[in-house]
């Protein structure tokens, strides 16, 4: 598939989708945002891709929605009703994706480029990454779910912060606040993010994190009874697998996992 706004590429069981429009810092288009979803959707159907990472060309991770898109919704009264069903599954379906999403953040993640991370499943950036939810310095509300997920990965307080005031957030204090996982050298910055990739690609079972995947997601609206069954269950079906057989087996020969995902 040939793509106008992102790059796409497999090395060693790492899918990187790259936002590819670096002369306007990646700002999102519906362009790009149909061609994103394509690739990660097509990266979580092959089989030889074990992790997913997302990063921007240039300078920039994304610098938001492209003002022309935002003109356009602005112009579209009375289409709130029949957008509200993509609305509402607008990117959480990056969850049900099964295998690991990681952002790279390379550069400034705004408004809507500040979504796409939250709704990654790790995030790692370099020290020229930051950070903002701008909406209500455009007139705008928290919206696709950052009121959520926002609070979830940061503590209310922090979140509160940030969707108030609209301010930037820089690397340092997105570590100090839980927002990314890892703060990576600014030298070889995508080589770094890569490898993190590459290392969680080939040292878990694919099978097991696809499961514990849905374990996490599920469990944001389970109480821990459901959370504690649904373990049980998946913890029987996982004891017939291949995957738990080859894990003790490569622990014991002590050599590399050869995981199968089955």
């Amino acid at each position: 598939m040939s793509y106008r706004e992102i790059l796409y590429s497999v090395q060693d069981r790492v899918a990187t989708i790259m936002l590819n429009r670096p002369e306007k810092l990646n700002a999102w288009t519906q362009v790009m945002e149909s061609e994103f979803e394509a690739a990660v959707r097509v990266a979580g159907d092959d089989e030889v891709v074990r992790a997913i990472l997302i990063t921007g060309a240039g300078s920039g991770f994304c610098a938001g929605a492209d003002m022309g898109m935002l003109k356009t919704l602005s112009r579209t009264p009375g289409s709130a009703n029949a957008a509200r069903e993509q609305y509402l599954t607008r990117y959480s379906w990056m969850h049900e994706i099964p295998k690991p999403i990681i952002a790279a953040v390379n550069g400034p993640a705004v408004g809507l480029g500040c979504v796409i991370p939250l709704y990654c499943d790790i995030r790692l950036a370099s020290p020229q990454a930051q950070f903002c939810a701008i909406f209500a310095k455009r007139g705008l509300i928290a919206e696709f779910g950052v009121a959520w997920i926002l609070p979830h990965l940061v503590g209310l307080g922090n979140a509160i912060d940030m969707l108030f005031t609209g301010r930037m957030v820089d690397a340092e204090e997105a570590l100090r606040m839980g927002l990314v996982s890892e703060l990576l050298p600014e030298e070889d910055f995508p080589a770094h993010a890569w490898d993190v990739a590459r290392k969680m690609a080939h040292s878990v079972s694919p099978r097991s994190l696809a499961v514990i995947k849905r374990q996490v997601y599920a469990g944001l609206s389970e109480n821990l009874g459901a959370a504690i069954s649904r373990g049980f269950d998946e913890m029987m079906a996982s004891l017939e697998c291949q995957d738990f057989k080859e894990g003790i087996a490569h622990y014991l020969e002590k050599r590399p996992a050869r995981f199968q995902g089955k």
